[in-house]
């Protein structure tokens, strides 16, 4: 359990976060909220899933909830009437999971006309897979896969466990960590923790046309996944880095030029381990470093992957990565228009790649009568013009990689493996 304090839920509005309002003002332009999926066994009812799914979005307020603008024009969470969460049934095996992940990516959610949660179950007679979406302002990858643990905890008669805090993380932080002392306007944005990388233009911002994104999931064996895990200890880095390195590898690999420019790949960096003793609240609780590259097309994966992890030095220091995250949230604060969130993201946040890894799942595989097969995500997109997106979970001593794209590499999630399964073979030899 975490250490945050139950609170009362409220039922009256409260003014948007930082960040959960940079992140509704991108939507209104580029949407760009979070899908999980999980792969049940057990024989289960569709009304059985829809229960579960109305009794854990009703201990979420800001799942019912609009996002509304008061009297001072600043946007709200005004809680409405709970009522059923949309959920779309379709026949096991009649379609692919992740074409109904691609489609719940490309579907705005409507911020007036709440839940921001919406999910598709795939149901069969002894398998099903339940794809949960949320509104990128109320939650993220990390959230979402603890609101799939209370779903089946739900489904299974078992007690919920999930954290029903709904302050703003910046608030949370500020209860546990105080105020920050450096100056918090100085403009140190939250993706620019890596070393000092050269200026370079904003990258172009794809603008939506309903069109679908491609999304394909790839699962390293067992033995891969432990062999990746002990092998990256041993080089002095994380699997984190390793996945990055992986993937400039891969890019290297399928594309016939050297880039013109280092790539810029993105780090989620998850504030509730680091900061907030592990809540698994629903909440939008998501930090970012951006990573060195050397985009030689011969440098070898460790070596990489010690540069990407030059990225997270700035960030060991719970008290200075709790004053950085401050300082960004009060300059995010300022931004109150779509066309400055959709400029400002560009700038500071724009890039080639997101590599968002949650890292191992702390979800059992038992929930009464029914088993956890895999959990898979997260998908997003955060609308740069051709962004590959790489989620990555390590369950069941298994790592789930997801590959999202509007213009995607084709044969990326591949190559990224066997780039890995090269240095591995290297590294015993």
């Amino acid at each position: 359990m975490n250490s945050l304090v139950e609170p009362v839920m409220s039922r009256t509005a409260r003014s948007l976060g930082a960040i959960e309002k940079f992140f509704y003002l991108l939507s209104q332009s580029h949407p760009n909220h979070f899908v999980m999926a999980g792969e049940v066994s057990g024989r289960t009812r569709v009304d059985q899933w829809q229960d579960a799914l109305d009794c854990v979005a009703h201990r979420s307020p800001l799942v019912w909830s609009r996002i509304e603008r008061d009297s001072r024009g600043a946007p709200v969470f005004a809680p409405v009437p709970h009522g059923a969460v949309p959920l779309q049934v379709k026949p096991y095996e009649s379609t692919k999971w992740t074409d109904e992940a691609a489609a719940q990516v490309a579907q705005p959610f409507d911020e007036l006309n709440p839940p921001l949660m919406r999910a598709t179950l795939l149901h069969g007679e002894e398998r099903s897979i339940i794809v949960l979406v949320a509104h990128h302002s109320i939650a993220d990858g990390v959230s979402l896969t603890s609101l799939l643990g209370d779903l089946l905890r739900a489904m299974a008669g078992q007690p919920l466990v999930r954290s029903q805090e709904t302050m703003a993380v910046e608030r949370l932080i500020e209860r546990t960590h105080g105020m920050p002392t450096n100056n918090p306007s100085a403009p140190v944005p939250a993706a620019a923790d890596a070393p000092a990388a050269p200026v370079r233009t904003p990258p172009a911002m794809r603008e939506p046309d309903g069109s679908m994104p491609h999304i394909e999931a790839l699962r390293l064996t067992s033995a891969i996944t432990r062999n990746l895990r002990e092998r990256a200890r041993i080089e002095r880095t994380s699997v984190q880095s390793a996945l990055v390195a992986a993937f400039t590898k891969a890019v290297c690999f399928l594309t016939a030029a050297t880039p013109r420019e280092p790539m810029r790949v993105l780090s989620p960096v998850d504030l509730r381990r680091r900061l907030l003793g592990g809540s698994d609240h629903l909440a939008m609780c998501a930090s970012g470093v951006v990573h060195p590259d050397d985009h030689s097309r011969d440098a070898d994966l460790w070596s990489r992957a010690r540069l990407a992890a030059q990225a997270f030095a700035g960030i060991q220091s719970p008290a200075h990565l709790a004053a950085q995250v401050l300082g960004t949230h009060a300059i995010l604060d300022t931004v109150n228009g779509v066309a400055e969130a959709k400029a400002v993201f560009a700038q500071a946040f724009g890039n080639d790649a997101v590599i968002t890894n949650l890292g191992v799942v702390d979800l059992p595989k038992q929930f009464g009568a029914l088993v956890l097969d895999a959990v898979w995500g997260p998908s997003v997109v955060v609308g740069v013009e051709g962004e590959q997106v790489i989620g990555a979970v390590t369950f069941d001593d298994q790592l789930h990689l997801v590959h999202t794209s509007f213009a995607p590499m084709r044969g990326l999630l591949d190559q990224m493996t066997a780039e890995i399964e090269v240095a591995l073979a290297h590294a015993d030899q």
